[in-house]
Parts: structure tokens; sequence; C-alpha cells
């Protein structure tokens, strides 16, 4: 997951933390996605077709009006809800990754089948050491660290495309950087649940 990435989305961050009450009701994470206009929803359907540049890049005014129109939700459930500043963080990183994902998926950079591959994957089995390095990875961004890669973590990635059948010798796809950010979108939407709950 890039780093300009992790940089915008603590950017929205900070905006769901004005003028939050301070008691909380502990509402869920589904308020958000019944906040979005026709209008936002048809916005957000054409910024997916359009969220890469190509290959694993995101292209960056795209990204910055999805994650303004994913804030302007957010903001109404913090206010409605009575959200405190940490559930509405967390409320912050579910919603940008899950507006983020459902864009990505619509953008085309991974094909249906190889989008179908990946959730058939990620089915399957015990993926419990896949996510902890995708969430390492993301909260590592966060924390304004340099994202690095052990080459354990590498194996388990590469073990989990290959086992997809997903064709990770194809440089020119880049299918690899591509999995990897969707799955970043994904790990960032189980942070943000699972540290909500948490708090309820």
């Amino acid at each position: 997951m890039g780093r300009k990435f992790i940089a915008i989305a603590i950017g929205a961050l900070t905006l769901s933390l004005l003028a939050v009450p301070a008691v909380a009701q502990g509402k869920g994470l589904n308020c958000m996605a019944g906040q979005y206009s026709t209008d936002q929803r048809e916005e957000l359907a054409e910024l997916g077709r359009i969220m890469s540049t190509g290959g694993a890049d995101i292209n960056e005014p795209a990204f910055d009006r999805i994650s303004s129109i994913a804030m302007s939700a957010i903001e109404t459930c913090t206010a409605r809800l009575d959200w405190n500043p940490e559930q509405s963080i967390y409320a912050t990183l579910y919603e940008l990754g899950r507006v983020n994902e459902a864009a990505y998926r619509s953008s085309g950079n991974l094909s249906s089948s190889e989008l179908r591959m990946l959730d058939d994957a990620l089915a399957a089995g015990n993926r419990d050491r896949l996510w902890g390095v995708i969430e390492a990875g993301v909260m590592s961004g966060m924390g304004g660290e340099e994202v690095s890669v052990s080459q354990g973590d590498a194996m388990v990635m590469g073990a989990f495309l290959m086992g997809a059948g997903l064709d990770v010798d194809d440089e020119s796809q880049m299918v690899a950087e591509k999995v990897g950010l969707l799955l970043g979108f994904m790990g960032l939407q189980r942070i943000g649940q699972r540290e909500f709950t948490n708090l309820r």
C-alpha cells in the first residue's frame, strides 16, 4: 500500500475529530453506507472507473474526491450517532477502506476472473497469517514508517498469490502490486471494524 494513500487517509482522519460529541452510543458502521445521495453514488461509480492511472498507481485527484465524498458520510454518522473521537477514527478507516476497495474493484485494474480467483482464495482456509502481514503493513504506513516487507512476509504473500492462481510472473501486469493495493484497502476495513467493535 502506497505511502501517499496512507498520508491521505491520515489527513482525512483529522477531519472526523471536529465537533464530535463526547458521549458515545456505540452504533454500527453500517450507518455510513446509507448516507450517500444518488448523485454521490453515481459520482463514486464514475470515479471508480478512472481511479487507476495504469498498473498499481492511483489517480490521486480521483482518490481525493472519493475520500472527500466518504468523509461527508462519516461526519454525518459521527454527529448523528454521537461517536467519540476514537470511534470516529476507526469508522473513518473502515469507510475509506470500503469505498476505495469498491472503486478499485471497478477500475478494471484487475479482471473479473482475477477478482474471482482472489475472493475464492481469501474465502478458503485460514488466512490469519496473510491478514497479519497486510494489516501490519497498513499500520506501519499510518505510523509514518517506510513500509518494508520482510522475506518471510513476502513469501506469505507470494504463496497466497500462487495458490490463488494469479499470474505473479507477468511483470508488465504487476498483478502482485495490484492485489496488494486491493488487500490494503480490505485490511484497512478489517482494522477499522475490529477496533470500532472493541470500543463498544
